[in-house]
C-alpha cells in the first residue's frame, strides 16, 4: 500500500514537473513567436486571425462554458472585422509570463482578477499566457495583451475570459 501511494504521489510529482517544463519552453516559443508583433496594429491583425473555433474554445472550457465562451468570440470577431487602428504604436521587446488553470484554483493570484471567478469552467492543465510588449528593453511594464494559449499547434487569443460569464 505504502509503495502505491508512493509511486502515485512520484508520477504526480513528474507530471507537475513535466507541466512547468513544457509551460516554460512554450513560454519561449511565444517570446520568439510574438517577437514580430511589435506594434498595436500588428497585434490587432495577429489577434484577428488568432480568435478561438468552438473546438478550441472546448479545449479551453468545459463543457457548455465553450459555447458560451465561443458566441462572446463571435462578437468579438464581428467588432474586430469593424476596427482600425488609429494610433499604432511601436515597440522594442516583449515579455511573457504563464499561469495554469491549477494555479487559479490554489489562488496564486498571477492573473487578472476575473480568472479566478470561472476557475469550475475552464479545463484542466490549461496554460495561459499573458503577452506584454515594452516601450524600452527591460521595461517593468507595457501594453497587455491577455490571453494566449496554444493548442492545435497555433496560439489562440482568449480576450478577457472571464467576460462571457459575468453574472446580471
Amino acid at each position: 500500500m505504502k509503495r502505491t501511494i508512493y509511486l502515485i504521489t512520484l508520477l504526480l510529482t513528474a507530471s507537475l514537473f513535466t507541466q512547468t517544463l513544457s509551460a516554460q519552453g512554450k513560454a519561449a516559443e511565444a517570446k520568439k513567436y510574438f517577437a514580430t508583433t511589435l506594434s498595436t496594429k500588428a497585434v490587432m491583425d495577429l489577434i484577428k486571425t488568432s480568435l478561438p473555433t468552438r473546438e478550441e474554445c472546448a479545449l479551453v472550457f468545459s463543457g457548455e462554458n465553450a459555447d458560451t465562451y465561443y458566441k462572446m468570440v463571435q462578437d468579438v470577431s464581428a467588432k474586430l472585422a469593424t476596427e482600425q487602428v488609429h494610433n499604432n504604436e511601436n515597440f522594442v521587446d516583449n515579455t511573457i509570463e504563464s499561469f495554469t488553470t491549477e494555479d487559479v484554483i490554489a489562488g496564486k493570484g498571477n492573473y487578472a482578477g476575473g480568472m479566478k471567478n470561472i476557475e469550475s469552467r475552464l479545463k484542466p492543465n490549461v496554460v495561459f499566457y499573458k503577452l506584454e510588449l515594452l516601450r524600452e528593453k527591460g521595461a517593468t511594464s507595457g501594453m497587455a495583451y491577455k490571453y494566449w494559449v496554444f493548442v492545435n499547434n497555433r496560439w489562440i487569443y482568449l480576450p478577457k475570459p472571464w467576460s462571457a460569464f459575468k453574472q446580471g
